[in-house]
């Protein structure tokens, strides 16, 4: 080989480990982006499952149409409060503000479907009057959720009174408006105690639209087709707090998955489920927002 061979051969081998080098280069630096920017996104989404979302409340407005509403009560705002889980995870400034928000909305009626505590020492006169603080033209109305009677149904009860709240456990109220009605009624919860819709709609008149109130929405599964119900209202499965993004939710307490969040219909009435505000388990919410639920009748 000659000189000038030697010298071709050298600067090829140059070359190669130069382009090399700058291909190393170049992926290290790909690795370096890669690894910053899921390093970003699992940072981002950790502050967001823990510590954005979980206060991130909005207002969902759904309309819903009744059967034969009588005129007077078109367009009627029936505001939709559930598992607000006062305890660990969740504080009475957070509910302050929920009731704030609630009372913005000029509600004709408040409904809460229950799980109003997630430990027995959340039962306060200091709840009682965060609560007593929502306005409504018609009133306030709730039913007790399997937490509540884990932790003390009586005391929810008596926290409920305190707070203004009428208890419809297996009763019902009828609401006038320009000599109008609309039947409010509410069963217990289907886990911890016992739901008796026909003792709860014994003397309403047939062609007044019903509202239920039920905590757990597989109640619409088990509740009888007579009397009749226009509209079951419930809460319990919190969305799953953990959604997938365009996937399911990992976890539900409940048997019927179609019940999971929003409204569908059952097998004798509408239901409309609330993905509520608070939390339980753990402290965490993704792609599934607390919930204000306003609920406008058509």
């Amino acid at each position: 080989m000659n000189g000038e061979s030697v010298i071709k051969t050298i600067l090829n081998r140059s070359a190669r480990r130069s382009r090399l080098s700058r291909r190393l280069r170049r992926r290290q630096r790909l690795r370096k982006l890669v690894s910053g920017t899921l390093m970003t996104a699992a940072f981002t989404s950790i502050v967001d499952v823990l510590a954005v979302e979980p206060r991130w409340t909005k207002v969902k407005t759904v309309d819903v149409p009744i059967p034969n509403l009588p005129p007077s009560w078109e367009g009627v705002r029936i505001v939709q409060l559930t598992d607000l889980h006062v305890g660990k995870f969740v504080s009475l400034d957070y509910i302050r503000k929920i009731v704030r928000k609630t009372n913005s909305l000029s509600p004709d009626v408040v409904v809460l479907t229950g799980d109003y505590i997630s430990q027995t020492g959340a039962i306060t006169d200091d709840f009682a009057r965060v609560l007593s603080g929502l306005r409504t033209r018609y009133g306030k109305f709730g039913v007790l959720g399997n937490h509540d009677h884990w932790e003390g149904a009586q005391a929810v009860r008596q926290l409920l009174r305190k707070a203004g709240i009428t208890d419809l456990t297996n009763k019902s109220v009828l609401l006038e408006r320009a000599g109008e009605h609309i039947c409010l009624a509410g069963v217990d919860d289907l886990w911890t105690s016992h739901q008796d819709l026909s003792g709860a709609l014994k003397g309403v008149p047939e062609d007044v639209p019903r509202i239920l109130l039920s905590h757990n929405p597989d109640y619409a599964e088990e509740m009888p087709a007579e009397p009749r119900v226009d509209l079951m209202l419930c809460g319990h499965t919190h969305g799953g707090q953990f959604k997938v993004p365009f996937g399911s939710q990992l976890w539900l307490p409940i048997r019927h998955s179609k019940y999971a969040a929003g409204l569908v219909k059952g097998p004798h009435c509408l239901v409309y489920t609330s993905v509520g505000v608070g939390m339980v388990g753990l402290p965490i919410r993704f792609n599934c927002r607390p919930e204000i639920s306003l609920i406008i009748l058509r």
